[in-house]
């Protein structure tokens, strides 16, 4: 799934990656260069993480998310 790149998501991508974590069939994610992500989006993808088990790929290249 990709959602990078899309600069109309801005804070709406936090409860958008925390829902990701029950959905067990997304393996790759691509949060490269998201724009309007900060500490809650951090959480976002740790509870993302630690939920779902199926995440294999994770791209955050250029993310304000990871500083």
């Amino acid at each position: 799934m990709k959602i990078g790149l899309n600069p109309a998501m801005g804070k709406g991508i936090n409860p958008l990656i925390y829902n990701l974590a029950f959905s067990p069939k997304i393996r790759h994610l691509d949060l490269s260069e998201t724009t309007g992500s900060d500490a809650d989006t951090a959480e976002a993808l740790f509870k993302l993480l630690k939920i779902s088990g199926a995440i294999e790929t994770l791209i955050l290249r250029k993310s304000s998310a990871i500083p």
